[in-house]
């Protein structure tokens, strides 16, 4: 939810100032949007080991060997993955592909 927030008043400027035109069929804006995604994602991961959906659920976000230092490479290939749906990979496994990928794992607090 405020992910979605977050991207519904970065596209306010640009609805304003295109009267919505560049939101329709727009590869440029929806590249904006994939920015503002991966930059979301990758501040809290790096910052704090979380996001604040995570806060919530009391997890967070390490490397396989227990490492707090998450980079933002590892950051891009966990947000790539679960974009191409990685996640679905848990019913065959343990982990999610984005997490065997980027060398993550989320733990419980």
């Amino acid at each position: 939810m405020l992910l979605f927030s977050v991207l519904f008043f970065m596209s306010i400027p640009i609805h304003i100032f295109t009267n919505g035109d560049t939101i329709t069929n727009n590869p440029l804006y929806q590249i904006y949007l994939l920015i503002i995604i991966i930059s979301y994602y990758s501040w809290f991961w790096i910052k704090h080991n979380q996001t604040l959906g995570m806060k919530s659920w009391k997890t967070f976000l390490v490397n396989d060997n227990n490492d707090v230092n998450i980079t933002f490479y590892q950051c891009i290939l966990r947000i790539l993955f679960a974009l191409l749906g990685g996640h679905l990979f848990l019913l065959f496994n343990k982990r999610s592909l984005q997490d065997i990928v980027s060398k993550t794992k989320i733990i419980k607090n």
